[in-house]
């Protein structure tokens, strides 16, 4: 679509919910405008006014992915803070009156409240007969459907149980509707799709392909839904900040998901023939496939909407307004776990483009490209570097890169893990599925690879089928949830915890924790032995070189040839001084360009230990602040119901039983609360303001 008709759809938007927010008690009445919904070009005008109601940077265009991504051993944002605030959402630290939390609980409900009224004003139509109905107005009610459903699904992963309702507000007498336990609302969605998913259309017939919500994503939303309802979740539990629980009948959730997951696959209809790093360089380029991985992306307007690839990729600055290339600002906020590369496959291509380690620095006209040393890494799925030509030297965000909100290699290990989950042991399908995602990560350098998997038994294959996703799915909002529904998430945060505070030890002189924290990550001690903390680097080179025509790094690892990169000699070895030295003397050139010793710097990295105080420095302590934190005093302590326990020791191997529940919820909006005049409750230990 490239919204060429997105933004028309704001008059229909405006015309069906006008600007106040869904759930707002003194809306006005909204009427129907009586040529809307007269036939299905008309009605096409006002469906895609559920497109626009996507792209808000409340939701996927930014915070979604960004500020509610919680962290983990994947996805990860540092913080120094020892005092609790009001919005630290990725370290279970906020109240009911972060500014956040309100704009994107309106612009979700928002979103469902534009899906409510075209659904009822579609299946109202003259031009609409249920016995008999025109294929292209089932396909728009679906849409809608499968977008009303993605935004309760995100409701539920912020705020658990959460008001309800299929009625817009031109049919219910409140707008103070009933908080619903979520395994009703995800019962629901999955049956309201059912109901009209196999009446829709493949994505080559539809003009704007997987720009619009197909079959396919209709099937695969299914199974996403499904999922979440056979998966673990954290409820209510009285005072305290909750209990991990799950459905009675979650292998039926389990089943419908691979069921639908299945339907997919069948269907023949996507592959994952790209390479991986093509699927997101292509997005960054408005470049749409309809039959490779992505099966539904968000379709931004070009340079209008959106925030993909501005919080992603390398870190770029402005100097006067400007930056000294064509590709403007970037402020690469959406962050990975610095220790998260070293847990890759040196093989597989995805650690290279995925874990990108050189920012630029705006120098006057000039600018320098050098070595990002942080307690984080900055994420190069997309990338304003990506788009050929750049976005323009003041460009900063409104970048127009869809964003791939279901893709098929998704789909195939939610296959996997639900055939795992029903059948108790690993199965050729689900097997094959695993590989078919391998294949891609490992076709160019090892294929062999692709195929060296654990898959003895239930238990290595989920471990199998996790860390797959764990590779696969890096700034997609996925590791958090995937964690969550297998009821793992205490315990790889508080490895995460100590991989982070034994590396900062290490840096200070010893840690016993390191090993441990291998045996977790790998089955075996030494696995960190050879992480380097002194990496050598040679800042602003041409990654192609103009008269050699050879690339610094190949176009799977830094897919842009026109600007200047950073080397790195030894990014995931550990050199000693003699080893760095040696190198120095032995890289006399770099493509055509000569290097003295001189041009090298050293980089002194994961410098996460304060020699003066002999402590780890604050952004080890606190940046898990709401479940695990080094306290003030030196003793590390677990937050269980509000209260700071004992941490038990690493070499204790706790079980998750052993650990508190990592309170993921969010609070209700103070707004929302004192709106509904006490039908909407607080719970998870949050106050009500």
């Amino acid at each position: 679509m490239k919204l060429r008709n997105i933004f028309i759809a704001g008059m229909s938007v405006v015309a069906l919910v006008g600007c106040n927010d869904y759930l707002e008690v003194d809306a006005p009445s909204k009427n129907f405008p009586t040529d809307v919904f007269s036939d299905a070009r008309a009605m096409e005008r006002a469906r895609n006014g559920v497109y626009a109601s996507m792209l808000s940077s409340n939701m996927f265009g930014d915070k979604l992915i960004n500020a509610f991504c919680r962290n983990s051993d994947v996805d990860f944002v540092s913080n120094s803070s020892q005092y609790t605030t009001t919005n630290k959402y990725c370290r279970f630290d906020c109240d009911p009156s972060g500014s956040d939390l309100k704009n994107s609980w309106s612009d979700l409900y928002h979103g469902i409240e534009v899906c409510n009224l075209f659904i009822e004003g579609a299946e109202g139509s003259p031009a609409y007969d249920p016995e008999n109905p025109d294929g292209d107005i089932v396909q728009m009610i679906g849409e809608a459907k499968v977008a009303r459903a993605m935004f309760y699904h995100e409701l539920i992963w912020l705020f658990g149980d959460v008001p309800f309702s299929f009625n817009s507000s031109q049919t219910t007498t409140t707008m103070v509707y009933p908080v619903t336990d979520r395994i009703e609302i995800l019962n629901k969605c999955i049956e309201d799709i059912k109901s009209v998913a196999d009446g829709m259309k493949d994505p080559s017939s539809l003009s704007e392909g997987v720009e619009r919500i197909s079959r396919q994503a209709a099937y695969a939303m299914i199974a996403r839904l499904a999922m979440t309802a056979g998966g673990w979740y954290l409820a209510p539990d009285g005072d305290t900040y909750g209990k991990m629980t799950r459905a009675a009948n979650y292998l039926e959730f389990y089943k419908t998901a691979r069921e639908y997951a299945k339907k997919v696959i069948d269907s023949n209809v996507h592959n994952l023939s790209k390479d991986y790093y093509k699927v997101f360089v292509d997005e960054c380029n408005n470049i749409v496939t309809n039959n490779d991985d992505p099966i539904f992306e968000i379709p931004f307007g070009k340079e209008s909407t959106g925030n993909i690839g501005y919080i992603h990729g390398p870190k770029m600055e402005l100097y006067e307004g400007q930056s000294p290339h064509p590709y403007g600002e970037a402020k690469s906020s959406a962050r990975l776990n610095a220790l998260y590369r070293f847990m890759f496959d040196e093989d597989d291509e995805r650690r290279d483009y995925v874990n990108q380690l050189f920012r630029y620095t705006a120098e006057g006209s000039e600018y320098t490209c050098r070595f990002e040393n942080s307690y984080t890494v900055q994420n190069g799925k997309w990338s304003k570097l990506w788009v050929t030509g750049g976005l323009g030297r003041s460009s900063q965000g409104s970048t127009g890169i869809n964003y791939p909100y279901l893709r098929y290699a998704d789909v195939l290990l939610m296959f996997a893990e639900a055939d795992n989950e029903i059948e108790g042991q690993p199965t050729t399908d689900a097997i094959d599925a695993v590989k078919e995602v391998r294949k891609r990560a490992f076709r160019n350098t090892n294929p062999i690879k692709a195929e060296a998997f654990a898959c003895g038994d239930y238990e290595e294959f989920k471990k199998t089928i996790l860390d797959e996703r764990k590779f696969e799915f890096a700034g997609e909002n996925m590791r958090w949830r995937d964690l969550v529904r297998n009821n793992m998430y205490s315990v790889e945060l508080y490895w995460t915890f100590f991989r982070n505070l034994a590396i900062a030890e290490d840096a200070g002189g010893s840690s016993t924790y390191t090993d441990l924290v291998s045996e977790h990550d790998f089955g075996y001690s030494g696995g960190y032995d050879k992480l380097p903390y002194k990496i050598a680097t040679l800042r602003t080179y041409k990654n192609l070189d103009p008269i050699t025509k050879e690339a610094v790094y190949s176009e799977r690892q830094f897919p842009n040839n026109d600007i200047m990169v950073c080397w790195a000699a030894n990014p995931y070895e550990k050199w000693t001084s003699s080893q760095i030295a040696e190198a120095k003397n032995k890289y006399t050139k770099l493509g055509s360009a000569s290097i003295s010793t001189s041009s090298w710097t050293d980089e002194d990295v994961f410098a996460w230990w304060n020699d003066d105080a002999q402590e780890p420095k604050d952004e080890i302590r606190y940046s898990l602040l709401g479940f695990i934190q080094y306290s003030p005093t030196g003793s590390i302590n677990l937050m269980r119901n509000g209260n700071l326990d004992h941490c038990p020791d690493p070499s204790e191997n706790p079980t998750v039983d052993q650990l508190p529940v990592v309170r993921y919820i969010l609070p209700y909006p103070a707004s929302e609360i004192a709106r509904s005049h006490g039908a909407y409750v607080n719970k998870y230990g949050y106050s009500q303001q």
